[in-house]
């Protein structure tokens, strides 16, 4: 497998950070636009081919953009300190997805707009879901989203933790337990969280190895409270009940990073949610083992179907339309 860098482009925002993104079309006529957020340490290559390549085969135009502190994109921190995840706030995330839309994806959109993102992608698109309500977004797919991190007890006092180290100690740039640079136990395949595919557990270190200005490493205090302050905000019924767009999750029944027994009570406030268990699946599921894959596949292009057909049905005030229904 090569391990070249994809073309790409940078988009410039207000406060002199830039987004590292790609576009691909597909050679058939684009049946419509689908928008990808990685997941925390991602990258577009390694989202390409996980994920963009099997849509733009079925005729997507796609887009990927690195969100910053991982990537190509603007990092927070510098020099030795480079590979730390880190961010003061997820507003931040929100901000640049909104100036990134605005100006990349919807400008001269005709067809229907789907979003898909990862984890942490996830997060920040339900978020952006939630307060905007964009109009021209028709649905979208999630895998593993980062709603919650772990049990109520736990993610109090990791909240707390979080505080104290960032507001009395000054720790906030300083790795939260068990996080360092990209290395060590992150190489081991065996028992890993993430995938049981070894091939494809390799491609994320492939592409470190070779080209390490894209290596990201674990997360701060400071990420951490950014992050839990950020799931606070979210975890409402009132927030996620504002979401007005048809969405289907994926989550794998083996993932302990965001396990579907923290997660599914805050899904379930989201008005029209499919949320869909892949049995064996870990928590990279679009990078599972091929039947993995193949299961998570199927489930999308029924999904994907759908929506296309809500899309190109009469208008809403039609009383011959058909709602939105999801096949299952």
């Amino acid at each position: 497998m090569t391990v070249d860098l994809l073309p790409h482009f940078f988009f410039a925002l207000k406060d002199g950070g830039r987004l590292r993104y790609a576009q691909f079309a597909s050679t058939l006529h684009p049946c419509g636009t689908v928008l990808v957020v990685p997941g925390a340490r991602e990258f577009i290559e390694k989202k390409y081919i996980e994920c963009a390549k099997p849509l733009l085969e079925k005729g997507f135009r796609v887009v990927i953009y690195e969100p910053r502190g991982q990537g190509l994109s603007s990092r927070f921190l510098d020099g030795d300190m480079r590979q730390r995840g880190h961010i003061d706030t997820f507003q931040t995330h929100l901000d640049d997805l909104r100036a990134f839309c605005s100006a990349v994806v919807l400008p001269g959109l005709s067809k229907p707009l789907i979003v898909h993102g990862h984890s942490l992608g996830a997060h920040i698109l339900l978020r952006w879901l939630a307060e905007d309500r964009p109009a021209k977004v028709s649905g979208a797919f999630l895998t593993a989203p980062m709603v919650a991190l772990s049990g109520m007890a736990a993610h109090m006092a990791g909240f707390g933790l979080s505080w104290a180290s960032v507001r009395l100690f000054g720790s906030e740039t300083t790795y939260a337990p068990m996080q360092h640079d990209f290395g060590g136990e992150d190489l081991v395949f065996a028992n890993n969280p993430l995938t049981q595919d070894e091939q494809r557990f390799n491609v994320m270190a492939d592409y470190f190895r070779e080209h390490p200005e894209l290596a990201t490493g674990g997360v701060t205090w400071g990420w951490m409270l950014a992050a839990l302050s950020s799931m606070n905000v979210m975890q409402t019924w009132p927030y996620l009940s504002n979401i007005n767009v048809p969405i289907l999750t994926l989550t794998g029944d083996q993932d302990i990073i965001t396990p579907l027994a923290e997660i599914a009570p805050f899904l379930n406030m989201i008005p029209h949610i499919y949320t869909r268990i892949v049995s064996g699946a870990r928590h990279d599921l679009l990078n599972e083992t091929e039947p993995l894959c193949a299961e998570a596949w199927a489930r999308i292009d029924s999904f994907l179907d759908t929506i296309m057909r809500s899309a190109s049905a009469p208008p809403a005030n039609d009383v011959s339309a058909a709602p939105f229904r999801f096949a299952s």
